[in-house]
């Protein structure tokens, strides 16, 4: 009779623990689920905000989704619109450090994420950046060192610088997809050919502006054998001018700024350069 007892007893305890972990489960559950809807507000509040040139209002509302640990691709989202708030060229804040380190934690704790290649992209051109800068340092300075030898031989010259979703056909669908497979396997030119596909067809619900996008980015490239910042720059203008109520067109303006911050630099080092030629030239002629 004890021993019966003791196994109602113990069936009992077993029934209860069960019912006390399946609520606590279920409360998890559901404490998740509204964290990811308040994650979800949040990035809604900061891309608008980001619109809107609010660079500090959209940045805090992406930190915020980030404190509410949410799922990983909120997570991952957060991060990448923090890391283009920073590459803004509008953003009088703008810090390409912060951006780079952003981004290298997107590729470290997200490498399978669903904005990989993007941020990909966007790591070539920072470090890309990043070294003509300090390329166009060094060159100040040589420059700078010569510039009373220069002054004996003529004066100075004065030299100008330039101051600093529509809905989708399945057709569409495919080529998009099979571009980013593509560029993930590293066949640019593929990727090229399939966006392409996309611009020449004649159906209005073509996400042109997507394929206008992608193929901003693949120009753009560091990996890419026939990277064109040119070409990526008439892409994310035909972009921007064509399709003006895209949602790319803020990442588009973005990318315009950094490509454009980047052959300014590329102009300035080769005006420098010829500055160090015509005075080595300048030495040889002397009498």
């Amino acid at each position: 009779m004890g021993r019966e007892q003791i196994g109602t007893w113990k069936y009992a305890y077993f029934c209860i623990a069960s019912l006390i972990s399946l609520t606590l489960f279920s409360c998890a559950g559901i404490r998740q689920t509204s964290l990811g809807k308040e994650a979800q507000e949040c990035l809604l509040r900061g891309q608008k905000k980001l619109a809107e040139k609010n660079y500090d209002g959209a940045l805090n509302e992406f930190q915020k989704a980030l404190s509410l640990h949410p799922q990983k691709h909120l997570e991952e989202e957060a991060l990448f619109h923090m890391g283009l708030i920073y590459a803004h060229f509008g953003n009088p804040k703008k810090d390409y450090k912060k951006s780079l380190d952003l981004f290298l934690k997107i590729l470290n704790d997200y490498p399978k994420g669903h904005l990989t290649e993007q941020t990909k992209i966007w790591v070539g051109v920072l470090l890309e950046n990043l070294k003509i800068t300090k390329k166009l340092e060094k060159l100040v300075k040589a420059v700078k060192d010569r510039e009373e030898t220069k002054e004996r031989f003529r004066e100075p010259r004065k030299t100008k610088q330039r101051e600093l979703r529509s809905e989708k056909s399945e057709e569409a669908q495919e080529h998009l997809l099979r571009s980013q497979k593509l560029l993930a396997q590293g066949n640019y030119e593929g990727a090229v050919v399939e966006n392409q596909k996309v611009l020449s067809l004649p159906d209005p619900r073509c996400p042109k502006d997507e394929a206008l996008f992608n193929l901003g980015l693949i120009y753009a490239h560091s990996r890419n054998p026939q990277r064109d910042f040119e070409k990526s720059l008439e892409y994310f203008k035909s972009l921007i001018k064509n399709y003006p109520r895209s949602s790319l067109v803020e990442q588009a303006n973005i990318w315009l700024g950094i490509l454009e911050e980047n052959d300014e630099l590329n102009y300035i080092i080769q005006k420098l350069k010829q500055v160090d030629i015509d005075i080595e030239e300048m030495k040889r002629n002397r009498p």
